[in-house]
């Protein structure tokens, strides 16, 4: 946890750093762009006064507008200044582009005292607090009028222009921090992945072979009974290495269906079955082994003739997994109880023990993938986290889910839920 608390840490201080970096990076771009901006409008201005300096089609009309002189034209004064404000505009227009400014723009022809004489075609204001550059008009217009005028170029701010300028760098700029910091999650996400599960996978190696070395330990000793002692029972010793079998070939299978109920949705393939003729043979075989071990074992049996459409096998093995869990689990005096009770359309398949109980904290993680209790005396029991899970994957498979009411030191008591026909 500790590890894994330092990689995050690590990782929002990278992303923080990058996303600085990238600011600073913005902030050199948009001054880089305002410099480079300022220098094209000089050669804008500079343009812009010598179009104007000489008489001219376009000086010609702007003298009279300004002079309020309509004895040129057989059009209004109105006309006039429309037509200036016009002509003037597309002047403009055609000069920034030639060198390469393209950002929205106004302007206004005053005289040095603040008199407006045109504005552009249309015009709504927003440009008065914005960056301006003034050409001071020379030559034809001044003589005419008398007047010291200039012509105001301005702009709003133009932030989201140099932005728009920069689009080229920024927008990879994004792109490449998203896919840094993706890739870098998922390569945090599968290294953390990797080792809990190394870490889960060496528990439940150990777990394992001792569930392995058990039944092969007791089949050892049955066999060592059989070929030292002549006056033992065979029966019993014989009923020993039956059940030791039974186990050894229950923990291998168990492995086994699991991976293919995983990677394939199911094994074997649905079929109609009497739901209480399973229970009695499920009950049947747990009795011998109840009997040997002096445990106390009812059944309650509501199903006989209520059908199922499921996987008879799978469905069998989760309840001898809850039948051995409850044996395991039990304490003295040793009763587990099987139930199964029909209602509502559903089947209630129960298995009930007087053992140590499990806390509600764990119960919600004990149908996790290997996990097991460690704490209080379950911790004595040894297993490998498969069995709960697996009942939990046929509880699935059959539409149905599987639940437990339980409380340390009362016992336990799972039920399978599945649809009936």
């Amino acid at each position: 946890m500790r590890l894994r608390n330092i990689l995050i840490v690590i990782f929002i201080v990278s992303v923080l750093g990058l996303l600085y970096v990238q600011y600073q990076y913005l902030r050199v771009g948009l001054n880089l762009a305002a410099v480079q901006f300022d220098e094209k409008m000089a050669e804008v201005v500079i343009d812009t006064e010598e179009g104007l300096h000489h008489e001219n089609k376009l000086s010609f009309l702007l003298g009279k507008a300004i002079t309020r002189d309509d004895s040129y034209f057989s059009l209004s004064l109105d006309s006039v200044q429309d037509a200036s404000s016009h002509f003037l505009d597309d002047y403009l227009k055609e000069v920034m582009v030639r060198h390469g400014v393209n950002s929205a723009y106004g302007y206004v022809l005053r005289n040095s005292d603040t008199t407006t004489y045109l504005r552009p075609p249309g015009y709504s204001g927003g440009y008065e607090k914005g960056l301006s550059y003034p050409v001071r008009l020379q030559g034809y217009l001044p003589e005419l009028t008398g007047e010291n005028l200039i012509l105001e170029l301005q702009f709003e701010n133009l932030n989201a222009y140099f932005i728009s300028q920069l689009r080229g760098l920024i927008l990879p700029g994004i792109l490449f921090l998203l896919v840094i910091v993706g890739v870098t999650v998922w390569v945090m996400r599968g290294f953390l992945k990797q080792r809990s599960l190394l870490s889960v996978t060496n528990e439940f190696i150990n777990n394992l072979t001792h569930e392995l070395k058990t039944p092969v330990f007791s089949i050892g000793l049955a066999t060592r009974l059989l070929t030292e002692k002549k006056d033992v029972d065979k029966q019993e010793v014989a009923e020993i290495i039956k059940v030791q079998l039974e186990k050894l070939k229950g923990h291998i299978e168990r492995v086994l269906e699991l991976a293919s109920l995983e990677e394939k949705g199911e094994v074997l393939g649905k079929s109609v079955f009497d739901l209480g003729e399973l229970i009695m043979e499920v009950a049947g075989e747990f009795e011998g082994v109840a009997s040997l071990e002096g445990l106390a074992f009812t059944v309650h049996n509501e199903a006989l003739g209520v059908e199922v459409n499921g996987m008879r096998g799978h469905l069998k093995n989760a309840v001898d997994t809850l039948l051995d869990n409850a044996r395991k689990y039990s304490k003295d005096p040793r009763k587990v109880t099987l139930g199964c009770t029909v209602k509502g359309g559903k089947a209630f398949i129960s298995v009930a023990d007087n053992g140590v109980g499990i806390a509600e904290e764990e119960q919600k993680k004990i149908f996790n993938k290997y996990y097991r209790v460690s704490s209080g005396d379950l911790h004595n029991v040894k297993g490998f986290g498969l069995g709960l899970h697996y009942v939990k994957h046929i509880a699935g498979l059959h539409r149905g889910r599987v639940s437990l009411h339980s409380a340390p030191g009362k016992g336990s008591e799972f039920t399978l839920q599945i649809p009936v026909r």
